[in-house]
């Protein structure tokens, strides 16, 4: 997206690979319909609207925003505490509890995190990043209330459809953004290059992604799904290694290795309460 987002005007870029993950999602969703894949009754259109507002339309925008005008490390550090503020907000409303093990996992890969975002050395806190700063933040706490509000609604409609509904109806607003940028960006959008980059933003990082993701927290859990969010640099990392030959630290493999053990933490935490409910309902 920073490559991208160097070639065109923010909004441009954006209102383009949002038309192209609705068309996507909206395609997906259609057939699931035709294959009998109905929603349940007790979803109303009001909450499919929030969710699509938060997810679809504020999220997307503060995260644009942000990351245009922020470093990628200052996003990476802040986009880190998306599981937090995921497990506390479904502790709140949706009464998800954590064990403490649990709890010791998410620190854990909340930590490995920030010891990774804080290698690439553009993490600043200056005031000329503030506003970029800010905007991610916010960008995380839509995130993270949008997973928890969806958690409910996940039960009554699948994922795709969630998911197509949401980009269609939040569209108008990021084309909207678009206007009086579009004849400005006719010509960098010749490029095959931002095209490709387009497309893989809107087929995938805001296209299938998103019902992939809200399947994770319809099974998982809001706070247990948020938490693979921490293995997105580690990814990153090691796709940097083999696609660019980019070497690896040790401050990088120790953050790595915290993310790993973190997220084994929270899994074992997971199927320890399974057993043990179990054995109560035996």
């Amino acid at each position: 997206m920073k490559i991208g987002l160097e070639q065109v005007d923010v909004f441009v870029f954006n209102a383009v690979r949002l038309v192209i993950s609705a068309i996507v999602l909206a395609g997906f969703a259609v057939r699931e319909r035709r294959a009998g894949i109905l929603p349940q009754p007790g979803l109303t259109k009001r909450q499919i609207v929030i969710y699509a507002i938060v997810v679809s339309g504020l999220y997307q925008l503060l995260f644009l925003v942000g990351i245009a005008k922020t470093t990628s490390g200052n996003t990476a550090l802040i986009i880190s505490t998306v599981p937090m503020w995921t497990a506390l907000i479904a502790r709140i409303f949706l009464g998800e509890k954590l064990l403490k093990l649990a709890w010791a996992g998410l620190c854990i890969a909340l930590a490995g995190t920030v010891v990774v975002a804080l290698q690439k050395n553009n993490v600043s806190v200056g005031r000329a990043h503030l506003t970029g700063n800010l905007c991610v933040l916010a960008a995380a706490l839509a995130w993270a209330t949008g997973t928890v509000y969806s958690r409910p609604m996940l039960k009554l409609i699948s994922p795709m459809q969630l998911s197509a509904s949401s980009a269609v109806l939040a569209l108008p607003l990021h084309l909207l953004f678009a206007v009086g940028n579009y004849s400005a960006s006719v010509q960098p959008l010749q490029s095959v290059s931002l095209w490709m980059i387009i497309l893989y933003s809107g087929v995938l990082s805001t296209g299938l992604a998103l019902p992939m993701w809200s399947f994770g927290v319809r099974h998982a859990g809001a706070a247990h799904a948020s938490a693979i969010q921490n293995l997105i640099p580690l990814i990153a990392i090691i796709a940097a290694w083999i696609s660019r030959g980019e070497s690896i630290t040790t401050g990088q493999m120790i953050g790595g290795s915290l993310i790993v053990g973190g997220l084994l933490t929270m899994r074992a935490a997971r199927l320890w309460r399974e057993r043990t409910e179990q054995i109560s309902n035996d």
